[in-house]
């Protein structure tokens, strides 16, 4: 198998799953979205927001040997992880859908020579880092689990069912 196919699954698993909670979250009072739940980032709301910020964050880093599709260009987003675009949970699915599209673009565009590239990038607190693409790749995707689990935290104290999350039983569409 080569070392992409793996991204092409995540990518298209965390497209599924997005859209499953997406679909959730917008039964949701826009009180519950933006209540205070403890979260590392407050609300359901906050988490959905950080989520986009840091793939725009990422998309952005690895745009001068990746260039973003034109869809991103000129998408405004705060810089800092705890940034809100958008408290309305239909404009968050929105941009999610079209992010989560350019991700999985990219992620289909990958050569096998890219599996040994390097991203150099400026943190947001202002550090310089080189990564490899691969590891960069499995960063963002087990930030996304990590936050969706949050998300379904929350949801399950609230007693609303969110479904299966589990890859296992995703429909990928693997083309």
């Amino acid at each position: 198998m080569p070392w992409s196919d793996h991204h092409r699954r995540a990518a298209r698993y965390n497209r599924w799953i997005n859209e499953s909670l997406y679909d959730v979250c917008q039964t949701l009072t826009p009180e519950q979205l933006n209540e205070d739940k403890g979260l590392y980032f407050g609300s359901i709301n906050g988490c959905w927001n950080h989520l986009l910020i840091t793939d725009l964050l990422w998309l952005d880093r690895t745009s001068n040997a990746y260039p973003m599709l034109e869809e991103l260009r000129g998408v405004e987003f705060p810089k800092k992880l705890d940034g809100i675009i958008s408290r309305d949970i239909r404009e968050l699915r929105e941009l999610r859908e079209t992010v989560d599209d350019v991700i999985i673009r990219w992620c289909d565009m990958l050569r096998q020579s890219d599996a040994t590239a390097v991203i150099e990038y400026t943190s947001t607190a202002g550090e310089q880092y080189v990564k490899p693409l691969d590891q960069v790749l499995q960063h963002l995707f087990n930030h996304q689990t990590h936050h969706r689990g949050q998300i379904t935290a929350a949801l399950g104290m609230m007693g609303v069912d969110y479904g299966a999350t589990d890859l296992l039983f995703a429909r990928l569409n693997e083309e």
